[in-house]
């Protein structure tokens, strides 16, 4: 049975300017330096930015021995990860949505899910709904967890230098 969680990015931009920045080419290319420090191949493979909304598609790849033991035992090779983020046009006072997902040739699972974009008091918050398959007997539940439980830390990692580029390109 596939797993969820939950993820909301407090950010201190408002909504528009969240958006902004998620349409600049730029904010993307900026993310994937900020994340080769944990997966030394990130890259932006394609970028379009649209009235009809925004889509990326991004590859990182992360070595083999830097992956949790449970995983190891499943991957024989560097995991190669193609990541897609898209988001419609953009909804002025109410609620942008979006979907993400991440791929992986040689692994038998899935990860995907919604995001919104919403204003609150303090900025804006991008709020995600990711949900983690993995089709393993046994071992595919324990894979599950640990897939949301790094996207969580990378979440907080996107967050992170979200704020930072809002502060820094108002």
């Amino acid at each position: 049975m596939p797993r969820r969680i939950e993820y909301s990015a407090r950010l201190s931009g408002n909504a528009a300017r969240t958006y902004a920045a998620l349409a600049d080419k730029a904010y993307w290319d900026g993310l994937m330096d900020r994340l080769r420090e944990f997966t030394p191949v990130s890259v932006v493979e394609s970028f379009e930015s649209g009235d009809d909304g925004i889509r990326v598609e991004m590859t990182q790849v992360i070595a083999r021995e830097m992956m949790p033991a449970v995983a190891q035992t499943v991957l024989q090779t560097d995991l190669v990860i193609t990541r897609r983020a898209a988001f419609g046009p953009f909804a002025p006072g109410g609620v942008t949505t979006g979907s993400f997902s991440a791929t992986i040739p040689t692994a038998p699972g899935s990860l995907g899910g919604d995001v919104t974009l919403t204003d609150d008091d303090a900025g804006s918050v991008l709020h995600y709904t990711p949900e983690a398959k993995v089709n393993i007997p046994f071992v595919g539940g324990k894979l599950e967890d640990v897939i949301l439980e790094n996207l969580e830390n990378l979440f907080g990692i996107e967050e992170g230098f979200t704020n930072h580029w809002l502060r820094s390109h108002s």
